[in-house]
């Protein structure tokens, strides 16, 4: 029989992907800054690739929900090509975007300043960039996302793999709420390029999800 008619509740994976290195000075701000991905691309693609192969049916029931930006959307496009004859969706989702650093976004952070990154520091959920958004104000729209797809998947009649391919600061956020760590606390989580975050999520049973790895190197 299967789960449903069994009334166990589905467990589904969540796959928590940050882009690759981006083609950018390492002293550039950037969030919401349309930036390309490096030459390493066709390598990152397939470790992608390699990954989710490896793991038994993650390519069954399976949908990409990518930030609209380049450097995710690129790396989405690729992975959903490269594991074909599978067809895999793939959608956008502006809520999934990096904060917006509003007016420091592609400057240096040599001329944003060292009084301006003081105040940032000293107030990081609530300083607001101008033009931007705070960091607090950058987490409620992900979260709202994120609590739009759960709802979502609380209508699936089967396991669903989803990967999220998005931004260090958004898995940050769904991290933060997933795990219940205060959000201040989880901005100290390192978050690499081309990283897995992994999540179980079982619909409706909340005490029964899991996180099942943070930060896993591809």
């Amino acid at each position: 029989m299967s789960e449903t008619n069994n009334h166990f509740p589905i467990a589904h994976n969540i796959y928590l992907v940050r882009h690759g290195a981006v083609n950018l000075a390492s002293d550039i701000c950037y969030g919401q800054l349309d930036c390309e991905l490096t030459e390493s691309y066709a390598q990152d693609i397939q470790s992608l690739v390699d990954y989710f192969q490896s793991k038994p049916s993650a390519t069954e029931h399976m949908q990409i929900i990518s930030s609209p930006l380049i450097r995710c959307l690129d790396l989405a496009k690729g992975l959903q090509q490269h594991l074909q004859p599978a067809f895999i969706p793939l959608k956008t989702e502006n809520a999934f975007q990096e904060i917006n650093f509003g007016d420091w976004e592609g400057e240096t952070w040599q001329s944003i300043g060292k009084q301006a990154i003081e105040d940032w520091s000293a107030d990081l959920l609530d300083y607001q960039f101008i033009n931007g958004e705070s960091a607090r104000q950058f987490d409620q729209r992900v979260i709202t996302a994120w609590l739009q797809l759960n709802e979502t998947l609380c209508l699936a009649k089967q396991t669903q793999n989803i990967v999220l391919m998005t931004h260090a600061g958004v898995i940050r956020s769904i991290l933060s709420h997933f795990l219940k760590i205060p959000l201040d606390h989880a901005l100290t989580l390192k978050i690499d390029k081309l990283s897995v975050s992994t999540l179980r999520v079982v619909s409706q049973q909340n005490q029964l999800s899991q996180c099942t790895a943070i930060n896993h190197i591809l």
